[in-house]
């Protein structure tokens, strides 16, 4: 195991791979190696010593290649630190309650592998959502979301999230 982190990620059209290479650049601001790649090209995590891993929710559901790395990998994923961050609540969907939020956002299944893996962190933000891709569904949602609820990414939250993570690797906890 190097001193290599991996930031891994699910997304569909882009904006969960924005907010992981927000993270990634922030691990690499505090010194750290960083690989920040698709979950679907990672073939193993044995050469780094810590995950952090993300994927865009969809009708309360991980992308099936970041939740596939959660579950291939959970055996190697114990014996180093993991974080996991979900990204997807865009329009008033994103200021439900957090019970709410959460049972949305935050998959049981993923939940149970977190639990698992000893994961330090599961956090929610905010999503993204554009009327120029995918089908007639996400183009309709689009459209009946005010414009500007239609990205509610906080960059400030993900990079202060992503120098927690750095402290926390860099301090060895």
């Amino acid at each position: 195991m190097t001193d290599r982190v991996l930031v891994a990620y699910g997304t569909k059209f882009g904006a969960t791979a924005e907010i992981a290479e927000v993270i990634a650049t922030t691990l690499r601001t505090a010194g750290l190696e960083v690989d920040a790649v698709p979950a679907r090209d990672v073939r193993s995590v044995e050469r780094y010593r810590a995950v952090v891993l993300g994927s865009a929710v969809y009708m309360a559901r991980w992308r099936r290649d970041a939740l596939r790395l959660l579950r291939k990998h959970r055996r190697e994923l114990t014996s180093r630190p993991v974080w996991l961050f979900s990204s997807g609540p865009v329009g008033e969907q994103a200021d439900q309650d957090a019970a709410a939020a959460q049972r949305w956002t935050k998959p049981k299944r993923v939940e149970r592998l977190a639990a698992e893996i000893e994961a330090r962190d599961h956090v929610v933000f905010g999503g993204r959502v554009s009327d120029d891709a995918g089908g007639f569904m996400r183009r309709s949602m689009a459209r009946n979301t005010p414009p500007e609820l239609r990205d509610r990414r906080d960059w400030a939250a993900i990079e202060a999230w992503g120098q927690d993570v750095a402290a926390a690797i860099v301090q060895g906890r």
